[in-house]
């Protein structure tokens, strides 16, 4: 069953939509989201049909949806479990005599008491994803983005310098949680983005917060909503925790709890006042890489962990 994608605009000046490129649709495979299971999602490649005006900057989150599922273990994204049929070819070469003692929890990284994470472990995340296993969608397309899995990390390229965004994610639903992931660019320059997208959700999944860090050392918080242009929450600002240019790495992550937004650089907090919005409760995960001005931009994303915060 075939349901409608949309494309809309972004901007920092008021929209002039066009009309022929709200009617342009493309289709997404149905999908069906069971309790602790996670799913590929594929980043969508639709386009107006023409450019936008050079005031106006096009963006664009469509995706399309495949059922192949991965069990989430309790402490890392795993593998899917074998089906029956696999589990009675396997013949063990050995009994274990005795279980496995379990490894013991690191012990709490020090935070300060005003640290909006203070009480979580940042040692021992409930979720980790290193990228070595295909639970994230791959795929190329030359007219949009490409994802693909190269050296136990994650690649996505935003192949053209339109101003459309394009995200990968996964059906993984988080609520209140912290979010940490390292992002390394490619050659970069000006307001090319990155980052990562929490509580992702709506009927074509292009509703969301994201986290963008830009080449030259900003970042800003964002609200995407459906056939309308982001809300932005924070606009462009500069960060010292940020390191800026080409061949760049940071760790970069978001924390929500409620309302409450904070936004994290390499450990440190880039706002001491919080974000405050109260749209998306809850909602799957996305990456992505926003080329603003340099075709083919390229991030390599490694090492997420994700905290659950209990309400």
């Amino acid at each position: 069953m075939a349901a409608p994608r949309r494309s809309w605009q972004d901007l920092s000046r008021p929209p002039r939509l066009n009309p022929s490129s709200r009617s342009r649709r493309s289709s997404f495979l149905s999908f069906r989201r069971a309790a602790w299971l996670l799913a590929v999602v594929l980043a969508g490649c639709n386009r107006p049909a023409a450019e936008p005006p050079p005031n106006l900057l096009a963006t664009s989150v469509a995706a399309t949806l495949t059922a192949q599922p991965a069990i989430l273990a309790s402490s890392t994204l795993s593998a899917p479990t074998p089906t029956s049929t696999e589990a009675a070819l396997a013949t063990p070469t050995e009994s274990p005599t005795e279980t496995a003692a379990a490894p013991p929890t690191p012990s709490p990284i020090p935070l300060s008491p005003d640290d909006p994470r203070a009480g979580l472990n940042l040692s021992a995340p409930d979720v980790r994803d290193d990228f070595n296993q295909a639970l994230w969608y791959v795929g190329s397309d030359e007219a949009t983005a490409s994802f693909a899995y190269a050296d136990g990390r994650f690649r996505v390229t935003d192949n053209l310098a339109d101003g459309f965004l394009w995200w990968s994610t996964t059906a993984r639903e988080a609520a209140d949680l912290y979010l940490e992931v390292t992002a390394e660019v490619g050659a970069c320059s000006g307001k090319d983005a990155y980052g990562f997208g929490i509580r992702v959700g709506g009927q074509n999944f292009d509703q969301g917060y994201t986290l963008e860090i830009s080449c030259d050392g900003a970042f800003r918080v964002r609200r995407f909503v459906s056939e309308e242009p982001p809300v932005i929450l924070v606009n462009w600002t500069a960060a010292a925790a940020l390191v800026g240019g080409s061949e760049s790495t940071n760790r970069i992550g978001l924390l929500a709890q409620g309302d409450q937004i904070y936004a994290f650089a390499n450990g440190e907090l880039l706002s001491a006042q919080p974000i405050e919005d109260d749209n998306y409760a809850s909602g799957a995960l996305s990456l992505f890489a926003s080329a603003a001005q340099t075709p083919g931009l390229t991030v390599y994303f490694d090492d997420l962990a994700l905290w659950s915060i209990s309400p």
